[in-house]
């Protein structure tokens, strides 16, 4: 018999393990004790979060797995930790529900079974003085562990069979064969060229900000924000009655919600003023102000605002780097159709290029190196089970999820050229070149297992049944 992973001593040591490790980070978010926590409901079954319960179990195993990874065990993968638990709790406890209902009961000899390869010795026979020495509270908790995970294998070999036996699981019928091999019988190959809008030229860059000079002068300003109006009265009241600095202002009152600690505005560009504002106009009024001078209270998005010049606007000097890169921050966080506009124009003269002379002939003349697509299916979000379109080609790392890129392929005559269509962060052009007489390979059984697992675990936790307050009860309790 082979022999188990664990030995009883260490299932003692996991039992310990998950007691610091799972109860102790509960004590420290609440700063105090917690005999038990509720993350929610399954079927009207509380989500328990206590000593020797599924999740802490869960969460003591991930832990442990992670550390084994050599993973440092932060809170960022605490939450990750706690969250993986959470759903494997929630599956599992599907799993007992659902065999529940069939009246199937673990046999007690399937449980012992699992149960002696734990109290074997180096040669693999069985000990009784190991069990006799074992606490009874380590056994009944082993044997506990180990019914719920045969009732779990019961679940998921039912549902979707085992690698041991091809009775159980979902089956592949004949039709879907046939539907696989019809979806690759028409494979597509492309030559490409891309335009990648992240080479946008500096001297459009350039252009575009002396074009809109205004939306890049530069503020030296400091800023008071608070939450009320009432407040924002308070604090201005103060400051025209001399009974208190600008800088002690930021200091007792500012929540610097547009500033750095120091009350420095962070937001100094005029085109980042104005998009603070309640009121757009507003920036105007702030941005006149002459050095020394500070504002009324102004309706912010985030607050009341009072603003202080602490120096004289600076007017860009669009030659340095520096405005250039806020030239094209500017553009792709607020007109990124510029940037658009200007590649599929670049785009547009390639086609017609194209079309006098040849694709290659136009690649030469736009210093583009061509990109040749090898034969696809049209196969969205490139499912294994088919042939898959090459993402790593640049400019296609989501293109079999985009709908216009497929569409565009499958709609394209041989060595007929499209027009310009943009991908993520490219403008292509596509040529249909044919299927490079490439054999269709006869189909095989795809293995759906992991498509219908992944299935059930959605379907599970967006049931109805469920209750889901993770969100909520960790961050009430795990995040100081």
């Amino acid at each position: 018999m082979k022999r188990s992973m664990y030995t009883v001593g260490s299932l003692i040591i996991l039992l310990i393990c998950a007691f610091v490790f799972v109860l102790v980070p509960a004590m420290a978010g609440s700063g105090k004790k917690q005999e038990t926590i509720s993350f929610g409901k399954y079927n009207g079954k509380e989500i328990r979060y206590e000593q020797d319960s599924d999740f802490a179990n869960f969460v003591s195993q991930f832990g442990q797995y992670y550390q084994s990874m050599g993973m440092q065990i932060d809170s960022s993968t605490s939450y990750y930790i706690y969250n993986y638990a959470f759903n494997s709790t929630v599956a599992k406890m599907a799993a007992e529900d659902s065999v529940g209902k069939s009246g199937y009961k673990v046999p007690k000899s399937a449980v012992t079974r699992q149960l002696l390869p734990y109290f074997t010795d180096e040669n693999g026979n069985y000990n009784s003085k190991l069990y006799r020495s074992t606490p009874e509270s380590t056994i009944t908790s082993m044997r506990k562990e180990i019914e719920g995970n045969l009732i779990s294998a019961r679940y998921n070999d039912d549902l979707f069979g085992s690698d041991a036996m091809g009775l159980f699981g979902l089956k592949n019928s004949d039709a879907e064969l046939d539907f696989l091999a019809a979806m690759d019988s028409d494979k597509r190959g492309f030559d490409m060229a891309a335009f990648p809008m992240t080479n946008f030229p500096d001297e459009e860059k350039v252009a575009f900000g002396k074009a809109n000079e205004t939306k890049f002068i530069k503020y030296d300003m400091s800023v008071i924000t608070v939450d009320d109006e009432a407040t924002a009265k308070k604090v201005l009241k103060r400051l025209d009655a001399s009974e208190i600095t600008f800088a002690d202002a930021i200091a007792e009152y500012s929540e610097k919600v547009y500033s750095d600690s120091e009350g420095k505005l962070n937001s100094s560009f005029a085109y980042q003023l104005e998009n603070i504002m309640d009121d757009a106009a507003n920036a105007m009024v702030v941005g006149t102000l002459p050095a020394g001078a500070k504002s009324d209270i102004i309706k912010t998005k985030s607050g009341y605002s009072i603003f202080m010049a602490d120096g004289d606007s600076v007017a860009p000097d669009f030659d340095t780097d520096d405005m250039k890169r806020t030239v094209l921050s500017y553009l792709n966080s607020f007109e990124s159709s510029v940037i658009e506009n200007y590649f599929l124009s670049e785009a547009k003269d390639f086609v017609a290029e194209a079309a006098i002379e040849s694709f290659d002939a136009a690649c030469a003349k736009h210093r583009i190196e061509k990109d040749i697509i090898a034969p696809f299916p049209l196969n969205y979000g490139n499912i294994s089970a088919a042939g898959t379109l090459n993402t790593n080609v640049p400019g296609l790392a989501n293109a079999a999820t985009n709908e216009n890129f497929l569409n565009t392929c499958f709609g394209l005559k041989l060595n007929e050229v499209s027009e310009p269509i943009i991908v993520d962060n490219n403008v292509l052009v596509l040529k249909y070149t044919g299927n490079g007489d490439a054999e269709t390979e006869e189909p095989s059984l795809p293995d759906f297992s992991g498509y219908d697992q992944d299935c059930a675990s959605s379907s599970i936790m967006s049931s109805k049944k469920l209750q889901n307050d993770f969100i909520a009860t960790y961050f009430q309790y795990f995040v100081n």
